[in-house]
């Protein structure tokens, strides 16, 4: 598939690990200027490093930023555009309220927490996407996708909380389409399930101790015949490198806009 993402200026948030770093791996490859974000600038330089090797066609740099505050938003915005405008932006930085790599439960979340939540995985993305869709509007062009995720269309126990900011945080992305009609701009979301990244190591050693099993291996397979996921058609963790295929494919079809793009598994069903 010929993608067109050869030069373009690509902006990826929470990008030195997981899926982020997998969409950074993904666009580098298709010779696009690629933004490393994380909150240590070292591990931006490190990540970034490593890519360019891999990738010598590409250019890729880190730039450090806490998307919590406003003023390290902004900053961030003003790195990467200084000597040109941004291309495509993957909003995919975000986070969920755990403990020891166990998800709170609902009834034990504070204040704090859907704060915390609110702010980083709906506030922080929206801020950014903000200035973004302002500047891509201007010059009639732009790709901005939110990876966000399948709890924001199947609400389950476990992550109420978390579900219900994706929600809104995919409802923004849909309502920004709405605003680009006529134009090149195009505004999706891509909605992963449970993906196998570091993060969702410690929740698998939780489980693995709550239903009794040997460890992480073990509760992989027991979470397709008893876990949240049980639905899913292909009967395993999605990739990285899957969602990052599937970020890429909605940043390089223009056909493709207001869109939640699942990479599911089939856990929803729908037709």
């Amino acid at each position: 598939m010929e993608t067109n993402m050869k030069g373009k200026k690509v902006l990826i948030t929470g990008s030195t690990k997981g899926i982020g770093r997998g969409c950074a791996d993904i666009f580098a490859k298709e010779g696009s200027h690629v933004f490393v974000t994380g909150r240590k600038q070292e591990d931006c330089d490190r990540v970034a490093a490593k890519i360019q090797q891999l990738c010598p066609e590409a250019k890729v740099a880190g730039v450090a930023a806490d998307l919590r505050i406003t003023e390290d938003v902004e900053r961030l915005y003003a790195e990467v555009t200084k000597d040109g405008p941004l291309d495509v932006l993957v909003n995919n930085a975000g986070v969920y309220p755990t403990v020891s790599g166990k998800i709170k439960p609902f009834l034990e979340l504070t204040d704090e927490d859907y704060e915390g939540l609110w702010l980083m995985d709906f506030m922080s993305p929206m801020r950014l996407a903000r200035l973004a869709f302002r500047d891509m509007m201007a010059r009639n062009y732009g790709k901005i996708i939110f990876v966000t995720s399948e709890a924001a269309l199947r609400p389950n126990k476990d992550v109420i909380a978390y579900g219900a900011v994706k929600a809104a945080a995919t409802a923004l992305a849909r309502g920004m389409a709405e605003a680009t009609k006529g134009t090149r701009v195009t505004v999706n979301s891509v909605l992963p399930v449970t993906t196998i990244t570091e993060g969702h190591i410690g929740y698998l050693e939780s489980y693995a101790k709550t239903r009794g099993l040997s460890g992480v291996e073990e509760a992989k397979k027991d979470y397709f015949i008893h876990g949240n996921d049980a639905p899913s058609l292909i009967g395993r963790f999605t990739t990285v490198e899957e969602c990052a295929m599937t970020v890429l494919f909605a940043a390089a079809n223009d056909g493709v806009n207001g869109n939640s793009v699942l990479i599911d598994g089939g856990v929803i069903r729908h037709i």
